[in-house]
């Protein structure tokens, strides 16, 4: 598959909290994820970056009999060193980060997810989002309590009912994406999905250009509606 990887700070944040993370095998074998640290500048970064850190790390050798496990065990490893980090240091308590990916392995594709970044699938007719949000909003949403266009405007949106770093066991939404023979793949972070919604997304995704020049619109859209947040995006395309 065609990859392309981009993290920008947009243009209001002081820093990028914000990270990512891809590797590749051979054309069955490869891993991408995206993570949007959270509690400040140090210690939302801290929290992103050591999670890709400790994937890329178990990556590297990885002994893959489920992969259902391994994805859990990994996730957890990374928020045993985050947990500990913040317990131990008090300029880090709080912090904690959100983590969605995809794993490719012997040619089927597995995601993980915790947070509110969120993992898409895509084609030139539909899009459809694979994760759910771990928000306490969306909690609110699935129960009932509030409709859609409330949802959208309910001023704790952001607040995130699971998280990276926050507890010491975690719980980690893990399975198999069911992909068609057209299907492509968007993991990002809420500084994009936040400001554009399915069908812009859908319409972005499917434009004309190369897989470069829509990942850098993407960025370009966000930074034009304000740049409100980081922005961060992994795009996985069929090779046509």
């Amino acid at each position: 598959m065609k990859i392309y990887a981009k993290t920008d700070t947009g243009l209001v944040r002081a820093s990028n909290e914000d990270a990512y993370f891809y590797k590749e095998k051979d054309k069955n074998n490869f891993i991408a994820f995206v993570c949007d640290g959270m509690g400040g500048h140090i210690g939302g970064s801290y929290a992103a970056n050591k999670t890709i850190e400790i994937i890329d790390e178990v990556y590297r050798n990885p002994n893959i009999k489920s992969v259902g496990v391994w994805l859990y065990e990994t996730i957890q490893k990374a928020n045993d060193a985050i947990y500990s980090q913040a317990k131990e240091q008090p300029e880090f308590a709080g912090m904690g980060t959100t983590v969605s990916g995809v794993i490719c392995h012997e040619g089927k594709f597995y995601y993980a997810h915790v947070g509110d970044s969120r993992i898409y699938t895509y084609n030139s007719t539909e899009i459809n989002q694979i994760t759910t949000d771990h928000t306490l909003v969306n909690t609110l949403l699935q129960h009932g309590y509030i409709n859609f266009k409330q949802a959208k405007k309910h001023p704790k949106k952001h607040v995130l009912t699971n998280a990276l770093g926050i507890n010491k066991e975690i719980s980690v939404d893990i399975g198999e994406i069911p992909l068609k023979a057209n299907d492509n793949i968007l993991i990002c972070s809420d500084g994009l999905h936040n400001f554009l919604d399915g069908k812009k997304l859908l319409k972005a995704l499917n434009s004309t250009q190369s897989i470069t020049a829509k990942g850098d619109e993407l960025i370009n859209k966000i930074n034009s509606l304000g740049g409100l947040d980081n922005i961060t995006f992994i795009l996985l395309e069929r090779e046509e």
